[in-house]
């Protein structure tokens, strides 16, 4: 399980990625902002701009403890799919 981690980006901004998929919708669908996807060999790594929040955010996750409207994360997950296979 790679949960990602917490990176500096230019201008001093922080950023956080991940290459776990569901993960990054989640992220998406909560309302991170998507500043980057980036090929690593043959997968993805997905760059969001970082929260406070984000360490408990990703705790909530993974220990089920996270909620989000089950129709906006189905749209979120093909939205995210699409931009892997024209990214």
């Amino acid at each position: 399980m790679s949960t990602g981690q917490g990176i500096k980006m230019a201008g001093g901004r922080a950023g956080f990625e991940t290459r776990d998929f569901y993960l990054a919708c989640f992220l998406r669908c909560t309302g991170y902002d998507l500043i980057d996807l980036r090929a690593e060999g043959r997968r993805k790594v997905f760059v969001f701009r970082d929260r406070p929040t984000r360490r408990n955010d990703v705790l909530a996750f993974y220990g089920q403890g996270a909620a989000v409207p089950p129709l906006a994360f189905s749209t979120t997950i093909k939205d995210m799919k699409a931009l892997l296979h024209n990214a």
